[in-house]
Order: structure tokens, then sequence, then C-alpha cells
């Protein structure tokens, strides 16, 4: 009889178990959901920023392409700003939001339309002059959810397909396009590159 209650009693435990990681899973995810709709897709700074308190810790660490970040909410509440500016009509369509523990990982993709020169990233990438194009950039991220908010993010995007379709380069005509003498030493002041 004892061995039937251990029996039953760790069956509920389990069960119990599941449904809770089961749950955090779910708030994780969902988490990433409204970071895209309330803060990449909102139009409006304060409507975003108040979403982004609600949703990144104080302290959030980023790396993407260019390094690590320890960016904070201002900061990130800047860059938002920025890349308003210089995509008219941002936004980004999650496509697929996966979670496992307290990481959490999604697939969107982020449209826009240039509207200004983009300075260049020392060593990382060179200026974009404005053409108006229309941007249509495939990212995955992978965040760690420490005390219900986004603490930290690993952001991987397509850099070089963003390039290539801002004008930057023509891949059937690399060599002509890359290194014609029209290209040669564009920039724009460090200044002027915004936030990171």
């Amino acid at each position: 009889l004892a061995g039937l209650f251990l029996a039953l009693a760790f069956a509920a435990g389990w069960r119990f178990a599941i449904a809770t990681e089961r749950s955090r899973r779910d708030r994780n995810k969902e988490l990433v959901r409204r970071m895209h709709a309330d803060v990449w897709r909102e139009p409006d700074k304060e409507k975003a920023a108040k979403a982004m308190r609600e949703l990144y810790s104080l302290n959030v660490v980023v790396h993407d392409w260019t390094g690590e970040h320890q960016l904070g909410l201002e900061t990130l509440i800047a860059n938002w700003e920025f890349e308003r500016s210089a995509f008219r009509s941002l936004v980004e369509h999650a496509q697929a939001i996966v979670a496992e523990g307290d990481l959490v990982v999604d697939r969107f993709v982020s449209t826009g339309t240039q509207a200004h020169d983009l300075g260049p990233i020392p060593g990382h990438s060179p200026g974009v002059r404005n053409r108006g194009k229309t941007l249509r950039m495939a990212e995955m991220e992978m965040f760690r959810v420490v005390d219900r908010k986004l603490a930290e993010q690993w952001l991987v995007n397509d850099i070089w397909g963003a390039h290539e379709q801002l004008g930057l380069f023509d891949p059937d005509h690399w060599h002509e396009s890359i290194c014609s003498s029209a290209n040669r030493g564009w920039t724009i002041p460090i200044a002027d590159l915004g936030p990171l």
C-alpha cells in the first residue's frame, strides 16, 4: 500500500512539474510575442517605450554582429528611435517561437524602407547611401529570461542580404560595385551613426 501511495505521489508530482514547466515556456514565449507586437511593430514612441519597460530588464545585454553591448533600457529606447528614423514603416513579423527553460528562440522578418543615409560601423560595415529601397531582412534571436523579463539577447541577421537589397553592392558585378571609385572613401561622420 505504501508503494502505491508513493507511485501516485510521484505521478502527481511529475504532472505538476510538467505543467509548471509548460506554463513557464508559454509565459516566456508570450514575452517575445509581445516584444514584436508592442515594441517593434508599434510606431508610437511612448507606447513602445512603455512596452520596453514592461518586457526588458533594466540592464539588458545584446550580442549582435557588432559584438556585445550592455545597453540598458534607455539605450534600447534610443535604438528604437534610430531604427524608426532609418527605416520608414519598420515592422517585425514573428514566424516561429520556441522556448526551453529560460531561453526563447524566434525567427522573424524585418521590413521597412530606408529613409536616410546609414553611417559606417567601423570594422563591420561601410556607410550605405539612402536610395529609398525597401528592406526585407531575415533574422533569428535567442533571449534569456530572468525574473519574467528579457535580460539578454543574441541576434543574428542577414546583413549581407540587407546590404545587397539596399544597393551597397551588386552580387552579379561584385568588383565593379564594390571597388569602383564611386564607392571608395564614402563615409558619414561617426557622430551621425546614431546609438548602437
